[in-house]
């Protein structure tokens, strides 16, 4: 196996900290504790050694990686965590480990009160890399869950990514960063299936929690209720950025990506009992993001299925069609979703649910259309962009698993299958 080493010396991390051998790494986390409460403020000389999480970082390289060590300061009021930081070189073959450790710590209020958390950072290459798992599970502060943050796309045949699950309770990745939505989407839902005891989190569902929020707002009241069983087109835009060609931006960000459009599809599918037809109409663009599909309802919906588990019965009665348009948004992190319209008709009633953003970044309307009548609309906050930080602080107090999300994921496959 790899031995840990100080460091190659051409290598200078200087937010990772101070270089040393993975033998040493007990004894210098004392020792920066005991420096850290050295320098407290006479009457503060606290000594305490405090985790509730083990939280690691796998980060393709370098740069990431210090762009993911600097959002640690926002959880350190919340999520005190013991964090080794995993960076795999796959560019060069040779064997090397090189590993750093320091102590973060923000103040909270002033220097009379501080919280401080560990921070280990290893870099791998070559036989390290299969040796991961093995690596890092020495690290973990044990009888503490550990959480598992993939930065990039979870390949299901990686066996650094399979052993790494292997040794965590949660895996958090963010489908927004999918080079191959569809590819990597199947992989993880997989990898769901073939993990039945881990728990999987993604950022990209929480980015799109307020949308199916407003989705279920619209049939809260007992007069709209049974449009649900009667919704027979579902469209759902996605921003795409202005060139008509497949690119990922110096921010990483891909277009077209239609994995919050795919979410949300799968989402609905799933709450309304919805099955594929397999026609001959089916629309699968990868180039342009345009996707359409024709489904059945082979069960009729129980109306508050879309807000609960509650089993749904009854019986088949009409098809729906399910179609992501992109659209040119440049004020938009491509992806995002613009608009989700439901249609429904139930006997001689029509209606139409509408959620646009229209040219507003901030703000979305919700519109309902009624064969009588034409409600007011609503305005309703809804940013376009939600800090990295803050949706990686709502992943980890998460300690169960995400049901919903799950078969989401397993209507996704059907639909991509």
């Amino acid at each position: 196996m790899t031995k840990g080493t100080a460091g190659n010396p051409d290598i200078r991390i200087p937010w990772a900290g101070r270089p040393i051998s993975l033998d040493e790494f007990e004894d210098q986390l004392a020792f920066l504790w005991k420096m850290s409460a050295d320098n407290m403020r006479t009457g503060s000389n606290l000594y305490v050694r405090t985790s509730v999480l083990n939280l690691l970082i796998c980060a393709p390289d370098i740069e990431t990686a210090r762009k993911a060590s600097a959002l640690l300061r926002y959880l350190s009021t919340t999520h005190l965590a013991r964090v080794t930081i995993l960076i795999l070189d796959r560019s060069t073959p040779i064997d090397a480990l090189s590993a750093w450790v320091t102590l973060r710590c923000f103040s909270i209020i002033s220097d009379l009160m501080r919280h401080c958390f560990e921070q280990t950072t290893l870099l791998l290459s070559g036989s390290a890399l299969r040796s991961a798992a093995n690596i890092v599970r020495p690290l973990l502060k044990p009888d503490l869950p550990a959480y598992l943050w993939w930065i990039g796309e979870p390949a299901s045949n990686d066996t650094v990514f399979k052993g790494l699950v292997e040794i965590s309770n949660r895996v958090i990745i963010d489908t927004s960063t999918f080079l191959n939505p569809e590819e990597d989407l199947l992989a993880l839902s997989s990898l769901m299936q073939s993990h039945q005891g881990i728990a999987i989190s993604d950022m990209n569902w929480e980015r799109i929690m307020p949308w199916r929020q407003l989705v279920a707002q619209f049939f809260d009241t007992p007069e709209l209720l049974p449009y649900l069983s009667g919704i027979h087109t579902i469209e759902i835009e996605h921003a795409v950025a202005p060139l008509a060609i497949p690119l990922q931006s110096e921010r990483g960000e891909i277009s077209p990506n239609p994995t919050s459009a795919f979410l949300l599809a799968g989402w609905l599918k799933g709450r309304l009992g919805l099955q594929r037809s397999f026609s001959e109409k089916e629309i699968r663009e990868r180039e342009s993001g345009h996707y359409r599909w024709q489904l059945e309802r082979t069960l009729a919906v129980n109306p508050t299925a879309l807000l609960s588990d509650m089993p749904r019965s009854g019986k088949k009665t009409q098809n729906t069609s399910l179609e992501l348009i992109p659209r040119v948004y440049p004020e938009l992190r491509p992806g995002s979703p613009v608009r989700v319209t439901l249609k429904s008709k139930i006997e001689s009633k029509a209606a139409t649910f509408t959620i646009n953003r229209e040219n507003d970044t901030e703000h979305v309307l919700t519109t309902i259309e009624l064969s009588q009548e034409t409600r007011p609309q609503r305005t309703v906050s809804l940013a376009s962009n939600q800090e990295e930080s803050d949706l990686l602080q709502t992943e980890l107090e998460f300690t169960g698993r995400d049901y919903t999300f799950e078969e989401t994921l397993r209507e996704l496959a059907d639909l991509l299958g």
